[in-house]
């Protein structure tokens, strides 16, 4: 899977929280960050889009 780079503004004090979380779990910000979008999408009955490359 090929990951794409995007832009973001986080409030610094989510973006310290996710930093917190990544230390804490030994993951990236980025996998801390795509973790959440999937349960927080689990949780409202949505499933991850599959993308064929």
């Amino acid at each position: 899977m090929t990951k794409k780079p995007f832009t973001t503004r986080l409030d610094p004090a989510i973006l310290a929280l996710a930093q917190k979380l990544a230390e804490v779990d030994r993951r990236s910000m980025t996998a801390v960050i795509e973790v959440a979008l999937i349960e927080y999408a689990e949780r409202r009955g949505l499933k991850p889009i599959k993308i064929e490359e």
